[in-house]
């Protein structure tokens, strides 16, 4: 079985289900489409690379973006038609408007269509976005969703066959995970003394994951002795107004290299999560990677990874005062916080390891390359 995946993003994880599905023997040709700064090419095992959109730019204009992604269009259209897949996998459209024909160019190869929906819909959804990606859904022959809320959204709210929706968990985000320092050391080098409560928040900040509630829990709470870290790319500006002139917040606001992620992983106490809506998080696969206590929000695809008290806690209903009770709450218990560590390094992958996941992924095509068969068959009596 030949198979064509497109991935503009996200990187780590489509190179670890790339290395772990070229490893299957019914896979005989793997190809990933890639961006031009893919950090990943030696780890995606046998999978080829096709580098066919350009690096991340954001000096360029927006004409000169908008040229280099149709010019990047081509490049994948004329791979597809040379590589002729049984199976084209989108992980993701970087530009959806302009690049839904890509799947009309695969069907003409003949290929079976099949879909990640890392999310029903985009974080920051235009008003045309739910028309279009129910066109979508609708034209490929099989879906992944990561988690059970995520499937039923698409059946419920985007008209999506029951029959072609499949749960596939997220993996863990190993890859670029570095070996995690003390939390002595990790103090030290971010000058926060030991008996400090560190919260963190991690990742691209976009207004949905919720730091300005985070930022009035804190200012209810007014306790000298809690610290928050802010790390991740500040997607819109929001975070720097949030926490502008504050003294018990630590900001880094570009994006964190591997070796400050694992820092600050290791130097706090709990990471937080306070997300107003999500499908599944991939912070908090990095989180479980490195084996923090995690408080989230009981919303979307998160309940299903945590359970809670176990390996996580969950917030519910997601507000600012109940924000504020359990991080005075869990403050107080740095037992059950270390039970939760100790449980997530425990329990390890499981069914979330990345030949499991490989297993699921390899089955839905297959399932989908038999259908489109029987499709491209003439019937007996014709």
């Amino acid at each position: 079985m030949r198979v064509l995946m497109h991935a503009p993003w996200p990187a780590e994880y489509v190179t670890e289900l790339a290395a772990a599905l070229a490893a299957r023997e019914n896979i005989t040709r793997l190809c990933v489409i890639v961006r031009a700064d893919f950090a990943y090419a030696d780890a995606v095992g046998a999978a080829l690379l096709a580098r066919c959109y350009p690096a991340a730019h954001s000096e360029r204009s927006r004409w000169q973006q908008l040229a280099g992604h149709l010019v990047a269009l081509a490049r994948s259209a004329a791979c597809i038609w040379r590589e002729r897949p049984d199976v084209f996998h989108v992980q993701a459209l970087h530009r959806p408007i302009l690049d839904w024909p890509l799947l009309l160019v695969a069907r003409l190869r003949g290929a079976s269509l099949i879909w990640t929906a890392h999310n029903s819909l985009p974080h920051e959804n235009r008003s045309t976005d739910k028309a279009l990606f129910r066109q979508i859904y609708r034209r490929v022959d099989a879906v992944i969703a990561h988690t059970r809320h995520t499937a039923d959204t698409l059946i419920r709210q985007l008209d999506v066959s029951a029959t072609r929706v499949h749960v596939i968990a997220h993996g863990p985000l190993s890859l670029s995970a570095r070996p995690a320092p003390t939390r002595a050391a990790a103090r030290a080098s971010l000058g926060i003394d030991d008996s400090t409560f560190v919260l963190l928040l991690f990742g691209r900040l976009r207004p949905y994951k919720g730091l300005d509630m985070l930022v009035a829990a804190l200012d209810r709470l007014a306790d000298p002795n809690i610290q928050l870290i802010v790390a991740g790319e500040d997607m819109f500006g929001d975070a720097a107004r949030d926490i502008k002139g504050r003294s018990d917040v630590m900001a880094d606001l570009r994006r964190v290299d591997a070796e400050a992620t694992a820092r600050y992983f290791a130097a706090a106490d709990l990471v937080v999560l306070p997300y107003r809506r999500i499908d599944q998080s991939g912070v908090l696969m990095l989180a479980l990677t490195y084996q923090s206590a995690v408080l989230a929000s009981c919303i979307g695809g998160l309940s299903e990874v945590i359970d809670n008290e176990r390996t996580g806690f969950l917030l519910n209903p997601v507000d600012v005062d109940t924000l504020a009770a359990r991080l005075t709450e869990l403050k107080s218990r740095p037992d059950a916080l270390e039970t939760v560590r100790r449980n997530v390094a425990v329990e390890g992958d499981g069914e979330r390891g990345w030949p499991r996941l490989a297993e699921y992924t390899a089955a839905v095509y297959c399932s989908a390359a038999t259908q489109a068969g029987q499709r491209r068959e003439p019937s007996a009596d014709q």
